[in-house]
């Protein structure tokens, strides 16, 4: 990460930045937020610019100046008065809530404010949920709360009534394609890239050793027989697609997602959608229009809802084989019956 990425928030939700803005102006800002979005809709990049924003030294206009110590560190993730919770496996726990709130007792370690940010916050148990309500309540001067969800409706109505709640706004995706071919991502990559993350910094990770030109060729191989219905796809998974997630289960997520997009791709295409930016696999668009036009939409919308739920078997530790060669086998299935 750099000082570069500073901008991006108010590039990505230029709304809600001008709004927190004229809160912190004010000296209005809240002790709790509750960052809503699905993925890609910037909620790690406003939380990321409001860390900067309590911390920066200089401010310049109401933006942080990315320069000062205070800025380098939070860019570099080396802050020790901002602390980050988030799921340890499919779950944040109580006792993740717990260390947190140890840390909610200690002084700032150099200053008078801390933060704190909760990622997946849909993620919290019940107990942990429940765990942090005190908390949110009384957290003491100085104290402000970020968490960040996909999913508002999986937030205890508890939590969300105290907190202030920030809906991210659509993204502008010409701003976001542009940031990532000024990091040297080619235009077919950042345009499949948009579809899974909002973060700049990791599709130029994914990008470094060629794993994501890989992991799109191997999932486009996949999905060219799958479409098919041929069951070769299936051998496919093994000497392909299960090397490239390896033991990472980020690069696995990666992956089931791509195959979700792509069949996301084939129903806008089944539906006469004709706008080129709507799409992300665009230099398959010859092939997905062919799948599209030759499947019914019934077949269409299966196939596409089972991609959507692999990511929740993940979650639940299933193997990455096992969940790939059983979407595999169902959507032949479904297909060609």
């Amino acid at each position: 990460m750099n000082a570069a990425e500073v901008t991006r928030a108010e590039q990505l939700q230029p709304v809600l930045i001008s709004q927190l803005k004229r809160v912190i102006k004010n000296k209005e800002l809240a002790h709790a937020y509750l960052l809503v979005g699905p993925s890609g809709s910037g909620k790690e990049t406003v939380a990321r610019w409001l860390a900067l924003r309590l911390f920066c030294l200089h401010p310049v206009d109401g933006e942080p100046d990315g320069t000062c110590p205070e800025c380098q560190r939070i860019l570099s993730e080396n802050h020790p008065d901002i602390v980050l919770a988030q799921a340890e496996g499919r779950q944040i726990k109580v006792d993740t809530i717990r260390r947190l709130k140890s840390e909610f007792t200690k002084s700032a370690m150099e200053g008078n404010k801390k933060l704190f940010i909760i990622k997946d916050a849909e993620k919290m148990t019940t107990s942990a949920a429940n765990s942090l309500l005190k908390f949110i309540e009384e957290p003491g001067p100085g104290i402000y709360i970020l968490m960040l969800t996909t999913n508002k409706s999986a937030i205890l109505p508890t939590i969300q009534s105290r907190t202030q709640v920030l809906e991210m706004a659509p993204l502008n995706r010409q701003e976001l394609l542009s940031a990532l071919q000024e990091q040297g991502v080619t235009e077919k990559k950042a345009r499949i890239a948009i579809g899974l993350t909002d973060s700049v910094t990791t599709v130029v990770d994914w990008c470094q050793d060629g794993w994501f030109d890989q992991a799109v060729a191997g999932i486009l191989q996949w999905y060219h027989q799958v479409s098919q219905g041929k069951m070769m796809a299936f051998v496919g998974v093994q000497t392909d697609l299960v090397k490239l997630g390896a033991h990472n289960r980020d690069h696995q997520l990666v992956l089931l997602d791509l195959a979700a997009l792509i069949w996301r791709d084939t129903l806008l295409a089944a539906n006469g959608i004709e706008d080129q930016d709507r799409f992300h696999f665009v230099e398959e668009l010859t092939a997905i229009k062919s799948v599209g036009q030759h499947y019914s939409m019934a077949d269409l919308l299966t196939v596409s809802q089972l991609t959507l739920a692999t990511r929740h078997y993940l979650e639940q530790n299933i193997s990455f084989q096992n969940i790939l060669e059983e979407l595999t086998i169902r959507i032949v299935q479904t297909l060609t019956d």
